[in-house]
């Protein structure tokens, strides 16, 4: 829709301002023309729109077809495909080989800290039996006095649950000096004793202080309805 000057009579293609490009006088736009201008501006907006969207779905139509279809022949003599196919694969199995050796890693990684963590209980347990008997249970008596009472005065026990081996199947070795200090601690993966990979308790675990003995009840009231044989080092715990 075209429209006219009334001043200096030229045709204006559009009419959205007021003010008369050719000889810069304002002219009086009824709303009505002045809203008709607007929705046809903002319709060929739209329609410009539209057009750019429709053009992308052509491209990307085109483009999937030609991704979906059939390979040329002459692809699979050529060198450059098997070389690509190589690379692939060879990074494929680099991706492989790392994900595996990390996995091995954290398992071992996870199991020495499992062993680390079982060593620090124990030299807080003996810390604890100490301060109850006075002394530390003898090489006979071992970790199993933890457990059970070995008809010590003042036992107090028990001072772990459940005696258990390490992360490697392996006993934990308890022994006491001369002097009446104890050494707990796991032999590590290689399960021999004296080697670098033996795994030690951090030495102030073997004394707990006393904030612990807060609330602290002897084993009979902590675990109502099973008898401490006391008679038998050896023997375990059996209900009533």
């Amino acid at each position: 829709m075209k429209y006219r000057c009334p001043y200096c009579r030229h045709e204006l293609e559009k009419l959205l301002d007021p003010k008369c490009p050719y000889c810069g006088r304002f002219m009086t736009i009824k709303n009505a023309l002045r809203d008709k201008a607007t929705a046809a501006a903002a319709g060929e907006k739209h329609r410009a729109r539209h057009r750019s969207i429709e053009r992308i779905k052509r491209d990307y139509e085109q483009k999937k077809s030609e991704l979906h279809g059939q390979l040329p022949p002459s692809l699979f003599r050529s060198p450059t495909f098997y070389l690509g196919v190589m690379v692939v694969f060879a990074l494929v199995g680099v991706l492989l080989f790392s994900a595996a050796d990390k996995s091995v890693e954290n398992k071992k990684k996870s199991l020495h800290q499992r062993a680390m963590q079982h060593v620090d209980v124990l030299a807080e347990a003996l810390g604890r039996y100490h301060f109850h008997a006075g002394v530390y249970p003898s090489d006979e008596q071992g970790l199993a006095a933890l457990v059970r009472d070995p008809d010590v005065a003042k036992w107090n026990g028990p001072y772990i649950n459940l005696l258990r081996k390490d992360p490697w199947n392996t006993e934990f070795i308890y022994e006491v000096n001369q002097g009446g200090v104890p050494t707990v601690f796991s032999c590590g993966p290689d399960k021999q004793r004296g080697t670098a990979d033996d795994i030690m308790p951090d030495p102030e675990c073997f004394n707990p202080g006393t904030e612990w003995t807060n609330g602290w009840v002897s084993a009979a009231e902590r675990l109502p309805g099973v008898i401490i044989l006391s008679e038998d080092p050896t023997s375990s715990k059996s209900e009533e």
